[in-house]
């Protein structure tokens, strides 16, 4: 009896502590880094509340609105009354915990309605994406970035997402079509708010892209150089494995239509990164696209 209740005592001592830990992380805008430490306290005990609200922060940070509502009203409808300790907000200190959740609830519930537009959308889509990257999830950043070019193929930060996207699959040439055209869109002269290095953020997007397209022209020679030093003709391929003749000049990669309502785009869901992989920011634009959240 003892053992279990020291084993209990534990167990609410990490809770208390991992929370903690991810307001820490979501006052530096870290919300992915927030999540993975909240999923450790969930698995600790799938109905605290605070881990619970918390997590919806995260996903509002995200830009995933509808997994934040789901959060907020899950506590919401708790009705626990334990009240908030710590926060980066004053104001609900001492307050309710379920009453906090209910407020957020709402105030995502208004920031649904006002992100209706393509273009809204489309921001929020490329924030998921580069927030999965950087919990290293590449099929989920694959999916959200591609949604973001088809809601919005002119916008900058949707153009460099897709010509990341390209680059992780090895089409350098797509990947430079899209990084040129990202320097000159629409937004290009926004500055990144939250990107996958820290260098970047704050860095307007046609500087970043410029950046990508560059290190994408050194990628091209190196691998010019090295067809040369193996001997054997230099042959260029399409994307479809097709030689570039010599003497014409390389095709254009195919753009995805150019419609709100365009499909998928083109490019094919990026390989897991390995030693080789770029470091290229992807990047979404900043302010964010969610007011500063509250939590315990």
């Amino acid at each position: 009896m003892i053992d279990a209740v020291n084993g209990m005592k534990d167990a609410t001592i990490r809770i208390n502590r991992d929370n903690v830990e991810a307001i820490r992380l979501l006052s530096k805008g870290r919300a992915p880094e927030a999540e993975q430490v909240l999923q450790q306290a969930l698995a600790l005990d799938p109905h605290n509340p605070f881990t619970l609200n918390n997590l919806g922060v995260t996903k509002e940070e995200e830009g995933d609105l509808q997994g934040a509502y789901g959060y907020y009203m899950t506590v919401a409808n708790s009705h626990s009354d334990a009240p908030v300790i710590v926060t980066l907000n004053s104001g609900w200190r001492g307050k309710v915990v379920s009453k906090m959740a209910e407020d957020s609830a709402k105030k995502v519930t208004r920031l649904m309605q006002e992100t209706q537009t393509p273009q809204a959308q489309a921001g929020l889509f490329s924030l998921r994406g580069v927030s999965a990257i950087n919990r290293n999830d590449w099929k989920d950043a694959a999916v959200d970035f591609k949604k973001a070019y088809a809601l919005d193929p002119e916008d900058a930060f949707a153009l460099n997402n897709a010509g990341y996207l390209a680059e992780m699959q090895g089409d350098l040439e797509t990947a430079q079509f899209f990084y040129d055209k990202a320097r000159s869109a629409q937004g290009s002269d926004f500055r990144v708010g939250l990107a996958t290095r820290a260098s970047a953020e704050g860095t307007k997007l046609f500087q970043v892209a410029t950046d990508n397209g560059g290190q994408i022209d050194t990628k091209i020679a190196q691998a010019r150089a090295l067809k040369r030093l193996q001997g054997g003709p230099i042959e260029l391929l399409h994307r479809d494995n097709t030689p570039v003749e010599e003497d014409q000049p390389a095709a254009q990669p195919q753009a995805v239509p150019q419609s709100p309502d365009a499909t998928q785009p083109t490019q094919s869901v990026p390989k897991p990164p390995d030693a080789t992989q770029s470091t290229q920011p992807q990047a979404v634009p900043r302010p964010p696209t969610t007011n500063q959240p509250q939590q315990p």
